[in-house]
């Protein structure tokens, strides 16, 4: 077994032995499609990988969304992420590497309305799943019912291949049930998406972002 191997092994373990359901490695070389800003080595001049990591969301409060105890549990998890994505990274540098955590759901650029990396497409390029309808994530045992984040690094790590099949089955029930059809071009419109989450987070009293209805009818991994 190769070193580069034995420390992928090591990392993959720690992240799971740390709560993380899935683990996938992608290589920052893969992401020359990602929009300027968003690339690995945007981040980390010498990035090599990018470790992605999942947590499935409780699927009681998924039936509930949009609702308050949806967007606990989702905050809840993206911070479990951020510890997890953390000491992972400082696992990293302990062997002499050089590491960044992104978060879950930040840093965020509110006027281009993306992050600094994108989690979804970087779990592509892992091997953790597929885009589907929704334009999410879509993973074979969770479906889009997950959380996401990602550590950049300059260690040499071994790449998982993505998925060749797409688990998204094209029901179109995301589509049909968007509550502004922002979903309806087979593209995501951010405006009508972002504007409903908005008016949802305000009758629930929160400033967040919230709706959740095309992550609750998907049909994968109910």
């Amino acid at each position: 077994m190769s070193e580069n191997s034995e420390l992928t092994i090591r990392v993959k373990r720690l992240a799971q032995d740390l709560g993380a359901k899935i683990v996938g490695v992608a290589k920052a070389d893969s992401f020359k499609e990602a929009p300027e800003g968003q690339r690995p080595k945007d981040i980390l001049k010498d990035a090599k990988s990018v470790v992605v990591l999942a947590i499935p969301l409780l699927k009681g409060a998924v039936r509930s969304a949009p609702s308050r105890e949806y967007l606990l549990n989702y905050s809840v998890l993206n911070q479990e992420l951020n510890t997890i994505s953390t000491k992972v990274a400082r696992f990293l540098e302990s062997e002499g590497y050089e590491a960044v955590a992104i978060p879950a759901s930040s840093p965020y650029n509110t006027k281009e309305n993306r992050g600094d990396l994108s989690h979804r497409h970087a779990a592509v390029l892992a091997g953790i799943g597929c885009l589907g309808r929704n334009n999410l994530l879509i993973t074979k045992d969770y479906g889009p019912r997950v959380r996401l984040t990602s550590i950049v690094t300059n260690a040499p790590l071994t790449g998982d291949p993505p998925i060749p099949e797409n688990f998204c089955k094209e029901c179109d029930l995301c589509v049909k049930n968007c509550p502004v059809n922002a979903l309806e071009t087979g593209l995501t419109d951010k405006k009508k998406c972002i504007s409903h989450m908005k008016k949802v987070g305000k009758k629930l009293d929160t400033s967040e972002l919230i709706c959740g209805v095309c992550v609750k009818v998907c049909a994968i991994g109910k």
